[in-house]
């Protein structure tokens, strides 16, 4: 027996080099043209942007081993807001949504233990009682000179605590290119956890600052409201005394119902934005309030005159299309390991005996061991068909990547370039307040001496708050585009 085990462990021995020398060879990196990314990050900082320019040599597929980098959400901080951060995590402690990425995360970390126990024995044991009555006419494999009808035979089988083992060479890596692709759907789902979790903030963030938008508008016609109330009862003095006529102070009550109802629809679209907030935020909108605030003093800045590429890669939503790309590439390699032998080590031992009293003596033992290579032949070539679908799963695979790459390029650029031109547009904005405040003082003092008429006044007071809701609205919408920003680079620079 010992010898006949020896004599297997020699020959596969000698087989095992050649088979792996041909999975190898097989497992070569793929180079299938236009499939690639050619990513081009600019010189400096404050140099030119990257560029993402198509190439023919495949994408460089980073280690699988490699964790994925720890992404943030720290950037929201950089608006120095508390409210703002509060309602942030309250959304990723109470997200259902979030909970269920999270839930998927720890699913796919368990398929990694999982494949990971394949590389280890396995142990079977059960206790085996059976007894068989053969038949009279049972066959015979000689010929006897015996009657057709033989005596019933009884045949009794007490087996206890048999154990059966098996342990399978991983000798061509099949298993741990399962193990890798595994890993690697495991670092996917922890990148898409972390994906839902900026989108998530993003979203808060935005909701947010649109209340703050709508709040600094609020302030601006209760500014208005106020001086026109002011206004208006002065109007009304002069008009008793006989210094103006009717026409005036039908005027300036008219204007002054029109900012009123101005005013109420933007308390009708600010508590819609606050039973948005409460739902990203997992709360009852009936009990969920957010108090009165204007928008913050500090908006986020950008350190570098263009997006560079590699900032960009640390979005979460493309670390996954790149381990994406790496199960590709992966499950290439393990449909090529399926087309090669299995060999796997099996045994079986326990006490054997046709009834209770010898189980317990030395001569009731009983053992097999042996050696298990399973080699595909012919399958009608469904493995050549697997091997060929997993390559152009992984072209596919690129494609898409570089797609992302392109779109997360667009939204960062378009993001910066807005904030650079809002900015720009809002000193504007401010110089144009300024000279209106002027013109309305100057109207003002000529309409007391009875140089000018009320209309001129009024004229001069509508624009004042023309330019001053235009320039909050701007304010909002640099928030705005600075969420969006943070969004674009993956939550932080």
């Amino acid at each position: 027996m010992y010898s006949f085990l020896r004599s297997v462990l020699r020959f596969v021995a000698v087989v095992a080099p050649i088979y792996c020398y041909t999975a190898k060879a097989q497992t070569t990196p793929l180079n299938a043209p236009g499939g690639s990314v050619t990513v081009q990050p600019g010189s400096s900082p404050t140099g030119s942007t990257g560029t993402v320019a198509p190439a023919m040599s495949s994408i460089e597929t980073p280690d699988p081993n490699a964790p994925v980098p720890a992404l943030t959400i720290s950037g929201f901080k950089r608006f120095g807001d508390p409210m703002l951060e509060s309602l942030i995590q309250l959304g990723l402690d109470n997200s259902p949504n979030l909970k269920a990425a999270l839930s998927r995360l720890e699913e796919s970390r368990i398929r990694v233990k999982v494949a990971q126990s394949f590389l280890s024995p396995s142990l079977r044991s059960s206790l085996l009682a059976t007894t068989q009555s053969l038949s009279e006419h049972r066959p015979l494999s000689v010929a006897t000179a015996a009657p057709d009808q033989l005596p019933r035979f009884q045949l009794n089988t007490l087996q206890l605590l048999p154990i059966d083992a098996s342990y399978e060479l991983d000798l061509f890596k099949r298993i741990r290119s399962s193990i890798a692709v595994a890993d690697l759907q495991a670092q996917a789902s922890d990148a898409d956890f972390q994906s839902f979790r900026l989108t998530l903030a993003s979203d808060i963030a935005r909701t947010y600052m649109l209340i703050r938008g709508n709040d600094a508008e609020q302030a601006v016609f209760r500014r208005n409201i106020q001086s026109r109330d002011t206004t208006l009862s002065i109007i009304r003095e002069r008009f008793r005394v006989g210094l103006i006529n009717q026409i005036d102070v039908q005027r300036a009550e008219t204007d002054y119902a029109t900012l009123q109802v101005t005013l109420k629809g933007l308390e009708r679209a600010r508590t819609e934005l606050v039973n948005g907030l409460a739902q990203l935020c997992a709360q009852d909108p009936s009990q969920f309030s957010v108090p009165a605030g204007t928008l913050p003093a500090t908006v986020p800045t950008y350190p570098y005159a263009a997006v560079q590429v590699d900032q960009l890669q640390r979005r979460p939503d493309l670390l996954q299309f790149t381990r994406q790309n790496q199960i590709a590439a992966a499950q290439v390699t393990l449909q090529q390991a399926s087309t090669l032998p299995r060999v796997t080590l099996v045994g079986s031992g326990g006490v054997l005996s046709g009834r209770l009293g010898p189980w317990f003596t030395p001569s009731s033992a009983t053992y097999i061991v042996g050696i298990n290579a399973s080699v595909p032949l012919y399958e009608g070539h469904r493995a050549r068909q697997n091997i060929l679908l997993s390559k152009q799963l992984t072209q596919t695979s690129q494609q898409t990547y570089f797609q992302a790459l392109q779109l997360a390029q667009r939204d960062a650029e378009t993001a910066l370039d807005n904030l650079t031109l809002l900015r720009q547009q809002i000193d504007l904005q401010g110089q144009t307040l300024t000279l209106a405040r002027r013109t309305e003082q100057y109207n003002r003092e000529l309409y007391v001496r009875g140089l000018a008429t009320y209309l001129e006044v009024l004229d001069a007071q509508r624009t004042i708050l023309t330019t001053e809701q235009q320039l909050v609205q701007l304010r909002s919408q640099e928030t705005q585009y600075a969420v969006a920003l943070l969004r674009a680079v993956g939550g932080d620079w």
